[in-house]
Order: structure tokens, then sequence, then C-alpha cells
């Protein structure tokens, strides 16, 4: 019937919107976590044209990648804030601080990551930049993990 076929797509959608959080999440952190750990500390050891060649490639596909991962947050997120908006409220205020300190150092993460354009990341003066990056890309996902469980406390049998 049409409230079951209504149930099912909205279900559906659910899932789809899950997907994509966690999918942009991953592709922004793993990305991160290849410019931080890898492509920045190698490129301040090759200086020749093939090198250059090479890093620029990966920053012109580095920000296209970018650009995907925040847009398919942001998309994710605000739905995921009128699903979930009202249990954070009932939770209260553990949750509500938690869920506010996440959506700021998203905001600062992307502020950053606008900011300073894909080149500045790999630039050797760009260590500390980079590792500022990371580090709140990947506080940002401990929160997200963190609201998880404070929101399923009582299905998974937690007090």
């Amino acid at each position: 019937d049409a409230v079951t076929l209504n149930s099912m797509a909205y279900g559906i959608f659910f899932v789809l919107m899950r997907w994509l959080h966690i999918g942009s999440a991953a592709l922004l952190l793993g990305g991160m976590a290849l410019i931080v750990l890898s492509a920045g500390p190698a490129k301040s050891l090759m200086d020749n044209d093939d090198a250059k060649a090479v890093f620029r490639k990966i920053e012109l596909r580095f920000r296209w990648v970018l650009a995907a991962a925040v847009f398919g947050l942001i998309v994710s997120g605000v739905y995921q804030w009128v699903i979930f908006g009202q249990v954070y409220q009932e939770i209260g205020g553990l949750a509500l601080g938690l869920l506010s300190v996440k959506v700021l150092f998203a905001t600062m993460l992307f502020a950053l990551l606008w900011a300073f354009q894909v080149e500045s990341m790999l630039h050797p003066k760009a260590k500390l930049w980079r590792w500022m990056n990371l580090s709140l890309a990947v506080l940002v996902v401990m929160m997200a993990g963190g609201l998880r469980f404070i929101r399923l406390g009582d299905v998974i049998g937690m007090p």
C-alpha cells in the first residue's frame, strides 16, 4: 500500500544519506591522511619537473575530492540534523554540547580547507597546517562516534 511504499522510500533515502555522510567523511579523512602522511613529505624531497607534474595532478584531483566530500558532508549533515535534532534535544546537554563542538570543529575545518588552497597543502612549509587539518578531521569523526553512542545507548543496552 501507499504507506508501506512511502515508509520504504524514506528508509532507502535515510540509508543513502548515511552512506553519503560516512563516505564523504572517509574521502575527506583519507585524502587528508594521504596528503599529511605521504604526499606532503614526499614533495619536500623531490624537486624535479616530473615530480612537480605528479604533485600538480594530485593537487588538481584532490581539490575535486575535497569539494565533493565537503558538499556531501554539509548536505547529509543538515539532513541528519533534521532527522535527529529532536532526539539530541531530548537527550540533553551532553549530546547538544558534543554536537555543537562537532559542528564548530567541522566548520573550522571547512573554513581552513577553503582558505588554504590545495596547492598550499603540499607546500613544504605547510606541515603544521596539514597536521592541524587532519587533527580536526579526526576529532570530528571521534565526536560523531560519541554522538552515535549517546543516541543509541538505550538501543544497545547502555543506561
